[in-house]
């Protein structure tokens, strides 16, 4: 745990220095847990953006292969929805790391897999959809995209879920079960 102090308690630490006694209203307290972990999610969701961007840009190509500009919207679809879902994703961890349901750890990776998948299929439809709107069968392959992430990505989730579960870092003293 961190203590912060005030300027003008630490003058009066100073200047008092006889006198040990400070304002405890004058006293914050900063739980280095809740910034440790933070780092950890800022670093899941980058982890995460890079495996999942890589896919939706693989499948975008798939899909819409005979556009002219597949290879240009692709990279659109992917860069997109990247800055979208990393912001829905790091809400996404801030919203399971304050549930405090006692799940055991593989129930709990599988129902955040699930609850993820629906909020980034749904973001990857309506960009993909946005982008490549002028094609006849935009909202087919748009939502084919979505449906092959929602399979593909659910499977690669969880390995990454797995695979950070077994990482330590920002969970200081953490019992794995």
């Amino acid at each position: 745990m961190l203590i912060i102090i005030s300027k003008k308690a630490a003058l009066k630490l100073i200047f008092n220095h006889s006198k040990f006694l400070i304002d405890l209203s004058e006293v914050y307290i900063c739980p280095i847990k809740k910034m440790l972990a933070r780092r950890r999610h800022i670093a899941k969701t980058i982890t995460w953006r890079i495996i999942a961007s890589g896919t939706t840009f693989i499948l975008t190509l798939v899909f819409f292969k005979n556009d002219p500009q597949v290879t240009e919207k692709a990279t659109n679809v992917a860069v997109i929805e990247a800055i979208l879902k990393m912001i829905f994703y790091y809400y996404h961890e801030r919203v399971w790391f304050n549930i405090k349901i006692n799940l055991r750890s593989r129930v709990r990776h599988i129902t955040k897999a699930v609850t993820w998948r629906l909020i980034a299929s749904l973001t990857t439809f309506v960009v993909a959809f946005a982008l490549f709107k002028s094609d006849p069968n935009a909202i087919e392959k748009a939502s084919g995209i979505a449906i092959a992430e929602s399979f593909l990505k659910m499977f690669l989730y969880y390995i990454h879920e797995r695979i950070w579960y077994k990482q330590d870092l920002g969970l200081s003293g953490r019992q794995k079960k």
